[in-house]
């Protein structure tokens, strides 16, 4: 029984990626280009991240939607989704703007790594695309930024920071 049902729900992602092939798509790639505090509770917090889209296929892909989830050392540590819609023109990029929520503990759980990481953290961005024609695509990039650039990219911006060290990564 438990074998029918694990195959009952593959079959669609099984579908999804025999239409992909089908159709000759290759996945996007998506990049985090931009992070902004948005919003601090002592519970919750949001950051505005902006994902660079880029369209490896020689056709438009109009997306509808994103869910996505970030990893900070090998942790789950935000979520977030949107519904934004845009047309990633063929061999193309677009930026899409979503806000991720993570909150106080898990903040507090990257403290310890932080030590032993030398102030570097390894990141992981992934999730999927909810296209208009084609489905949902996956997505998932992973990278490293020094404690340091989270932290000019996170806390608000004065006029005694130097011009070289804003804007997005």
């Amino acid at each position: 029984m438990r074998r029918r049902m694990f195959l009952a729900a593959c079959l669609p992602l099984f579908l999804s990626a025999c239409a992909l092939m089908a159709l000759g798509l290759e996945k996007p790639e998506v990049r985090v280009v931009g992070l902004d505090l948005q919003d601090a509770t002592l519970f919750e917090q949001t950051i505005r991240m902006k994902l660079r889209v880029t369209n490896p296929n020689a056709q438009d892909v109009a997306i509808d939607g994103m869910r996505f989830a970030v990893e900070i050392n090998g942790q789950e540590f935000a979520k977030g989704m949107t519904g934004e819609s845009v047309v990633l023109p063929r061999l193309g990029d677009a930026i899409v703007t979503v806000d991720a929520r993570t909150s106080l503990i898990e903040l507090l759980r990257q403290l310890p790594k932080l030590k032993d990481s030398n102030g570097k953290f390894a990141y992981r961005v992934y999730g999927d695309i909810v296209t208009r024609d084609y489905g949902r695509l996956p997505f998932d990039r992973k990278g490293e930024l020094s404690a340091e650039e989270i932290g000019n990219r996170l806390l608000p911006k004065d006029s005694s920071t130097p011009p070289e060290r804003r804007g997005s990564f």
